[in-house]
């Protein structure tokens, strides 16, 4: 997991940052009302229709602590050609949420799998690094990986975010962004540990870049792999008012204890905390198995307690034992917590300067 790559300063990117952008954190402090709509989520991939997505909607809008959807996308879907942006999907998305009253997250896929592109094809030249890098999966299947350790394609990302940021970021019914996972993925021809360096100092860039663009809206990082990288990478998410997350709740994983999970505890009440139940999350207990039926009560309570979460986003999983309409279940349940967040923590940040639910 790039592990073998060299220690590295935890200053460092707080470091690059507050000499390219200037005091950040200050500016965001002295800054106005963050959107703050703490609870839960339902999640959906990049592929997921508009059927699908009004389901879930649907199930939930009778639930005031279910705020509302975490939709993703991929970076190819929004920008077609270079600063040739098209949010549809997007206005889509956030039109089906407020119809219901509900919020909008929005991920930025960078990251993919199973075939599927990650980038826009005008970044796959000599200039961006080639805009992706392939990987694996143990499925034997292929996707890819933004080139991100390429100082060019971090740029145009940061181009799109701005562009997110100035259409979005005022709308009380898109409650923020979100950012795939950091593990690079099973390369087939691996970064050097230079490039693996280079690809965290721009990736706490991008981070911080997103926190500008989204001053009134939540900027969340998933957070996994590889362990010696991601120390320093949280270091400067905390230090800007990134909010910080992870890909999977795993309630007995070894690994994401000492990567990953560690750092809950020091982001709780300083930012924001969101954690996306995969659907692996619902067949084993730790990522890799053995795969097993897990009581979605136990990754609740998990998220909640363990993780402290301030949000969680349910993977709307109806394949195999339908795993969804147990958390539905649990949602309709007498003891679940009826409060505004569903029992999550909902004390504001203290990196905010301050949190309503609406502008």
């Amino acid at each position: 997991m790039g592990d073998d790559a060299p220690q590295l300063d935890p200053l460092t990117f707080v470091r690059e940052m507050a000499a390219e952008n200037g005091p950040l954190s200050a500016s965001l402090a002295a800054g106005g009302v963050t959107k703050w709509n703490p609870g839960h989520y339902v999640e959906f991939g990049s592929k997921a229709g508009d059927f699908v997505i009004d389901a879930g909607l649907n199930e939930t809008a009778n639930m005031p602590f279910v705020k509302g959807i975490m939709v993703r996308a991929s970076w190819w879907q929004m920008e077609k050609g270079k600063g040739q942006y098209d949010f549809s999907r997007v206005d889509r998305y956030l039109g089906k949420a407020k119809a219901k009253g509900k919020r909008l997250f929005l991920t930025i896929g960078t990251k993919t799998f199973d075939g599927d592109k990650a980038v826009p094809d005008y970044l796959r030249t000599a200039q961006y690094g080639g805009g992706a890098f392939r990987i694996g999966t143990i499925r034997g299947t292929y996707g890819e990986n933004a080139s991100l350790h390429n100082d060019a394609t971090r740029d145009r990302l940061i181009a799109l975010i701005q562009a997110l940021g100035k259409r979005y970021n005022r709308d009380n019914n898109f409650e923020g962004i979100t950012f795939n996972e950091t593990a690079f993925g099973m390369m087939v021809k691996p970064l050097s540990d230079a490039q693996k360096v280079k690809f965290f100092s721009n990736l706490a860039k991008v981070d911080a870049a997103a926190r500008a663009a989204f001053p009134n809206s939540v900027v969340i990082q998933f957070i996994n792999y590889p362990s010696n990288l991601v120390p320093p990478l949280f270091t400067a998410m905390k230090a800007n008012g990134v909010g910080m997350g992870g890909p999977d709740v795993f309630i007995n994983d070894p690994n994401l204890e000492k990567s990953a999970y560690r750092f809950n505890a020091e982001a709780k009440g300083i930012v924001p905390i969101g954690m996306k139940v995969e659907s692996d999350s619902y067949e084993a207990v730790r990522h890799g198995g053995p795969y097993t039926k897990v009581d979605v009560r136990k990754i609740y309570s998990f998220a909640r307690d363990r993780l402290h979460s301030n949000y969680v986003f349910w993977y709307r999983h109806t394949a195999k034992h339908n795993p969804w309409n147990d958390v539905l279940r649990m949602f309709k349940g007498e003891a679940f917590p009826t409060n505004s967040a569903g029992g999550l923590n909902a004390a504001c940040p203290t990196k905010f300067a301050s949190c309503a639910p609406k502008l």
